[in-house]
C-alpha cells in the first residue's frame, strides 16, 4: 500500500475510535479536506490539462471566462457601472482568480479559499465555479427486504476501507418505493455551504456554475447514484480507492438549492445551461470577440466554443443565479 494510503488508513482508523463505521459524508470530508492528507488541502495542481492534474473546467480556459462573467453580471443587474459592488469569488484554486488579467469594473474584489471565514460585504456579486459539488455528500440505498432507505457508511474490513450499511433509516423525503439497491447520493454539504452564504445580510447577485439534476431524475433515473471520483482525467467509480489522492463529487440537487434561494428572499432564481446563460447575458462580450480581427483571435474563438458549445462545457454545466 502506498505511503499516502497507509497514512490515510491510520487517520481513518483513528477517526473511527470506538465506532464500527462512519457516515459517508464524514469519509468524504476526511478524504477531501483533512489538513494535510485531504485532496483539496494538498499543495498540488489539480485543475488544467497539464500532466498530473485530474480535471479541467471553465476556470482553466483563461481571461475570456472572466470577461463573459463580468458582462453577464452587468446585464443581469441592468447596470453599466458596477463600481458599487464587491466581486466575491468562492473556492478559487491557489493563485487563481477569474479577474486575473482583465480590467474589472467592481469597487473591489475578494477571494475566499479553503479554510477562509466567508464574510460577504453589504453589496456583492457572489460567484463560484464548481464549489458546491466539491462538498461532502451522503449515500443512501434502498433495502428491498425492509422496503426502507438506509444510510451507507464506511468501515474497516480486514484492513480495507469498505462501504457498510448503517441500518439507520433515512429521514429525508425520498420515494416510499424504489428498486432494491437503488442508490441516491445526496449533496448535503452543498446545502450547508450555500446556506452559509445566503443567510448573511447582503444584497446583490448570487451566481454559481456547476452540474446537477432535479430531484425527479436523482430519485428515479440514476439507480447507481451520481457519485464518482476523478484521477488523472479519468472517471473513477471506486469511491474508496486512493482516498486523498482523487477528487470525489456527485451531482447537485437543483430543486433543493433553488428552494434555499427563495427562502432567503432571492427573487425568481434562474437555472440555465452554461450555453444559454452566456448567449442571453453576455451578448456584448461575445459580439465584441466575433468582431475582432486581431492576431490571436482564433484561439479566443476556440475558447468561446469550448465554453458554450453543447458538446463541450455548454451543456455539461449549468448556471444558477438570483438577485436580492
Amino acid at each position: 500500500m502506498p505511503k499516502e494510503q497507509t497514512d490515510f488508513y491510520h487517520e481513518f482508523k483513528e477517526r473511527l475510535k470506538n465506532r464500527s463505521e462512519m457516515p459517508f459524508d464524514e469519509f468524504v470530508e476526511l478524504a477531501l479536506y483533512h489538513p494535510y492528507l485531504g485532496y483539496y488541502s494538498k499543495s498540488k495542481a489539480r485543475v488544467g490539462k497539464r500532466n498530473g492534474t485530474d480535471f479541467y473546467t471553465s476556470s482553466s480556459t483563461g481571461s475570456l471566462w472572466g470577461k463573459l462573467v463580468v458582462d453577464a453580471c452587468s446585464k443581469i443587474l441592468k447596470l453599466t457601472n458596477l463600481n458599487q459592488y464587491t466581486f466575491v469569488e468562492i473556492a478559487a484554486e491557489p493563485d487563481c482568480s477569474i479577474l486575473n488579467e482583465i480590467q474589472h469594473p467592481f469597487n473591489s474584489s475578494l477571494i475566499f479559499r479553503l479554510g477562509d471565514n466567508i464574510k460577504i460585504p453589504d453589496k456583492a456579486i457572489v460567484f463560484s465555479n464548481e464549489w458546491l459539488d466539491a462538498q461532502p455528500f451522503k449515500r443512501f440505498r434502498f433495502n428491498g427486504v425492509t422496503n426502507e432507505w438506509h444510510e451507507i457508511g464506511v468501515s474497516l474490513n480486514k484492513n480495507q476501507i469498505v462501504e457498510s450499511d448503517l441500518l439507520a433509516k433515512s429521514d429525508i423525503n425520498f420515494p416510499k418505493n424504489s428498486f432494491p439497491r437503488y442508490t441516491i447520493d445526496w449533496p448535503t454539504g452543498s446545502f450547508k455551504a450555500i446556506e452559509q452564504v445566503l443567510t448573511q445580510s447582503w444584497s446583490g447577485l448570487f451566481l454559481t456554475f456547476d452540474y446537477g439534476l432535479p430531484r425527479e431524475i436523482l430519485f428515479n433515473e440514476r439507480p447507481n447514484g451520481t457519485a464518482r471520483g476523478y484521477y488523472r482525467h479519468q472517471l473513477e467509480s471506486e469511491l474508496l480507492k486512493r482516498p486523498g489522492e482523487q477528487d470525489l463529487t456527485c451531482h447537485l440537487c437543483w430543486d433543493e438549492l433553488i428552494e434555499r434561494l427563495k427562502r432567503n428572499r432571492f427573487n425568481e432564481p434562474e437555472l440555465q445551461s452554461q450555453e444559454s446563460f452566456f448567449m442571453h447575458h453576455a451578448q456584448k462580450e461575445i459580439q465584441t470577440l466575433l468582431n475582432q480581427t486581431k492576431e490571436g483571435i482564433n484561439s479566443e474563438i476556440q475558447t468561446l466554443k469550448e465554453l458554450i458549445h453543447p458538446q463541450n462545457f455548454g451543456n455539461k454545466f449549468q448556471a444558477l443565479w438570483a438577485v436580492r
